[in-house]
């Protein structure tokens, strides 16, 4: 038997929708298409874990899984630490690298602030 695939997924700015820190417990809108794929994920089976900085504490923890029920979504596992079980990372700040070699594999364009983009060619 093969291990299930295990998808972690960021909540601020990827699953949910994220200007500036709001505050505790405070969580913004869904993202409709990543809600709609955190759904197909489980439905097929795979894993999905919520990957986020904002899982300091309990109270945090508990935020965050209230707000996944109210999308219907399942009480998933939150972590702040990056395990090693995760097969891919779903985040909006993450530029994909090839494993073992460097080279840039979502396109190669890194938004270092709001004024300037910054080609990177892959290598």
């Amino acid at each position: 038997m093969s291990r299930r695939t295990v998808i972690a997924v960021d909540l601020d700015g990827t699953l949910a929708h994220y200007d500036k820190w709001p505050g505790e417990g405070i969580i913004g809108l869904p993202i409709p298409p990543m809600v709609d794929n955190v759904k197909r994920w489980l439905r097929l089976g795979y894993i999905v874990i919520i990957f986020t900085a904002r899982a300091t504490d309990d109270f945090e923890i508990r935020a965050i899984q209230e707000w996944l029920m109210d999308q219907d979504l399942p009480p998933l596992m939150v972590t702040r630490e990056k395990l090693k079980i995760f097969d891919e990372i779903w985040d909006d700040r993450a530029i994909g690298v090839e494993r073992n070699t460097g080279k840039i594999t979502t396109g190669g364009v890194i938004a270092l602030d709001a004024t300037r983009n910054h080609q990177v060619p892959n290598v």
